[in-house]
């Protein structure tokens, strides 16, 4: 669980006591009146300069050279798959340039449902306003997203620490590290927890392949009876082998099925040792 997680310190363009305002701002929309609704606003609320690209190629392009303080784009773009959607954060995200990686993200989108808004949040969405949206509302999710955070880098998360709440009896279920470092649960517990959480998430791509590997998680953190190293790699392989089955998603069939037939192998291996 925690032995993979990375919390770095938030090193985007306030760290060096500019604004948002002060650098660049791309907007990537392909609706006119939308595009003009948006830049008009961020012309009224200061920012300097407003760049525009027409793809999300053109986009990644004017990121990695103009570095830009806030991007604000329609979630979808040029895209209809909600993988290929989301490409342009998660390439963002994943940067190894910290300028770069930390950038705000401001998603805008129409025909969305809950399950868009949580698959935005995953890959690293800083905010997210479904359209149509007033300049009000949008001004204010600005400001909300340009608030430094923490960045996150787990084995399958890169991105804002998307906690900004503090815990109370509503919330899901204690799963992190932190909240057994607090005593509010054990190990195998919050490990049990984390893992209901991760089959609600594979299961909203419909992934069969994935939804095999979170019942293998599930089958083996119910077998043991405590939560030390050996079951932490036990969680890290599971994600890891999530991590290969998106980065293989265009693959051929055979090779998603090896994946997850070699993680069930080792999960069979290590039961029959308990």
């Amino acid at each position: 669980m925690g032995a993979a997680a990375a919390i770095e310190s938030f090193a985007h363009w306030s760290s060096q006591g500019d604004t948002w305002r002060d650098r660049p701002v791309l907007v990537l929309e392909h609706a006119a009146l939308m595009r003009r609704l948006l830049t008009g606003a961020l012309k009224n609320a200061g920012a300097r300069t407003i760049i525009t690209a027409g793809s999300e190629a053109e986009a990644k392009t004017i990121i990695a050279s103009d570095m830009p303080g806030m991007v604000v784009a329609d979630w979808r773009a040029d895209q209809t798959d909600h993988r290929q959607a989301l490409s342009l954060v998660k390439s963002v995200r994943t940067s190894d340039n910290l300028a770069i990686r930390d950038v705000p993200i401001v998603l805008t989108g129409q025909y969305t449902s809950r399950t868009d808004i949580e698959r935005a949040r995953d890959s690293g969405a800083s905010e997210f306003l479904k359209k149509p949206l007033s300049t009000g509302d949008f001004l204010k999710r600005i400001e909300y997203a340009a608030v430094p955070r923490l960045f996150i880098k787990k084995t399958r998360y890169a991105g804002p620490d998307r906690r900004r709440k503090p815990r109370d009896g509503r919330d899901p279920a204690f799963k992190r590290k932190i909240d057994v470092q607090e005593g509010l649960v054990d190990s195998l517990t919050a490990a049990r927890n984390a893992c209901v959480a991760l089959a609600h998430e594979v299961a909203r791509d419909g992934c069969q392949h994935a939804r095999r590997v979170a019942i293998s998680l599930n089958r083996y953190l119910g077998a043991v009876r405590e939560f030390g190293p050996t079951e932490n790699e036990i969680v890290e392989m599971h994600r890891a082998a999530l991590v290969q089955l998106e980065q293989a998603r265009d693959a051929n069939d055979a090779i998603r099925i090896s994946v997850v037939q070699g993680l069930e192998d080792v999960v069979k291996m290590r039961l029959s040792r308990l």
